[in-house]
């Protein structure tokens, strides 16, 4: 018999391999040097392995850790202050972010990814400027990350122009970020044995110069890196892209030849349908933020259509100051939920393929699908154990009939998750941090949010904020 690093057994381990979800009732995986080397039906793989740890997962799930294709850690500071707008940008998120500093986006970035973690996330596809410090947040934490510089060529007031119209672009602001990013993918990509990935981050095609767009294009081609980019996420991304070019943002991406399998598109939430079909059919992944999209927006991402034209779905939770939370549990339901309602459909996104879509399938958007999303003898070991003697989560069935997948897609909240592990290695145990002291990160972002509030009743700008509205006339 041989001793591994760690042995899980007795668990209900959702494997997450083939076309569905691999349950096995009563499973064990065993883990060596931050991979896994089996995973089965636990009377086999006790007979072979035992472990230094041994967890007794009886009544609990096994299975993957969420994969978060799509976020912003660096606005987390501003939670719940930029809500119930109709032009989010421009009214909210960036005339409020212009009086942030880069210690109050690190303090609000590692409360974000804390939160993540501790609702069973292990890979955060991060979107973020100061990435250089960010980075360093996620290492602390221990999670995997996959993160880029998010690339602009805006100007600091972009806020006063009209949404609705181009705007100068300021050079000098891309060159630095773009420099940004090359040094990241110098210093960190593949870092610990790819516990960082590092992409490149174009905010959005109306926000770059083709000049520019075509730099970030090349250097990611010819690095084998992917590209990370919002699309079509707004009416007004369209409008000016129209103006400068004369074509709506889609086909101008397909037409100078950005698109294709490196690419992973955020959104896509005001594509027409042969747009969509254009996409699916180029190869870029779909990223969908249900939560954060419609509490922005009004509007539900075309992930049905996406995956009608064959094309790969994965989730995210976007940015805490639009979806407020960062808890994948939350945007799978939500996603089955909105979808079903869109189709008239009770059938339609099944619990089954949410959960795939927050793991495996979120592997293949991201690219890292030969090494996580699933349990698998050789894939990393990134493995959260949830608790399934929960109210909300009980009764149990088992056989002949289950309920562990529509249990954990509709009642879940992310509480329920004991365990996490990351490359092998316990970074939430007990449902607590082990590298991080949960309540001095809240204290210390309340100590910044003090301060960027004395900055906000400075700000020329401040009567413009629905939230400053809302707060004087009782509502907040």
């Amino acid at each position: 018999m041989k001793t591994v690093d760690l042995l899980i057994k007795n668990g209900i381990v959702i494997t997450m391999e083939g076309p569905g979800t691999g349950i096995i009732n009563d499973g064990s995986v065993a883990i060596e040097g931050g991979k896994i080397v089996a995973v089965g039906e636990t009377a086999e793989v006790c007979r072979e392995y035992d472990g230094h740890r041994v967890i007794d997962a009886r009544n609990k799930v096994v299975m993957p850790g969420f994969i978060d294709c799509h976020a912003h850690s660096c606005d987390a500071i501003v939670r719940g202050l930029a809500q119930d707008v109709d032009n989010w940008l421009y009214k909210a998120i960036w005339p409020i972010t212009s009086n942030l500093n880069p210690d109050d986006i690190q303090v609000g970035s590692l409360l974000h990814i804390a939160e993540s973690v501790l609702n069973g996330t292990t890979t955060i596809c991060d979107m973020v400027y100061n990435a250089d410090i960010i980075v360093k947040n996620h290492l602390k934490i221990g999670n995997r990350v996959i993160l880029t510089e998010m690339i602009h060529e805006n100007p600091s007031d972009i806020f006063r122009y009209d949404p609705m119209d181009v705007y100068p672009f300021d050079h000098s602001v891309g060159e630095g970020k773009f420099a940004r990013c090359r040094k990241l993918v110098e210093q960190y990509q593949g870092y610990s044995d790819d516990l960082v990935t590092v992409m490149v981050g174009p905010q959005a095609i109306n926000m770059v110069s083709l000049e520019l767009m075509d730099e970030l294009h090349h250097y990611a081609v010819s690095n084998d890196l992917h590209i990370h980019i919002h699309v079509s996420q707004s009416d007004r991304e369209n409008v000016q892209v129209e103006k400068r070019y004369g074509k709506r943002a889609v086909p101008l991406l397909n037409d100078r030849g950005y698109l294709g399998r490196h690419v992973m598109a955020a959104h896509i939430s005001h594509a027409t349908r042969p747009e969509v079909k254009m996409m699916a059919d180029s190869g870029a992944r779909m990223i969908l933020c249900s939560n954060s999209i419609a509490i922005i927006n009004g509007v539900l991402p075309p992930a049905a259509e996406y995956l009608e034209y064959g094309g790969t779905v994965g989730l995210g939770t976007d940015q805490a100051p639009g979806n407020n939370r960062n808890n994948m549990f939350s945007e799978m339901k939500s996603s089955a939920v909105l979808n079903k309602y869109k189709l008239h459909s009770g059938t339609a996104f099944p619990a089954w393929k949410l959960l795939r879509m927050a793991t495996i399938e979120a592997a293949k958007t991201v690219g890292l699908d030969s090494i996580i999303g699933s349990l698998r003898p050789g894939k990393k070991a990134d493995i959260i154990i949830v608790d399934m003697t929960r109210p909300e989560l009980s009764p149990l069935y088992l056989e002949p009939i289950r309920n562990v997948v529509p249990n954990l897609v509709y009642a879940a909240d992310g509480s329920e998750v004991e365990t996490v592990i990351v490359d092998g290695r316990i970074i939430v145990e007990e449902r607590k941090l082990l590298h991080a002291d949960l309540a001095l990160l809240v204290n210390e972002a309340n100590r910044h949010a003090s301060e960027i509030s004395k900055r906000l009743s400075a700000f020329d700008g401040l009567g413009n904020l629905p939230v400053a509205k809302f707060t004087a006339e009782g509502l907040y």
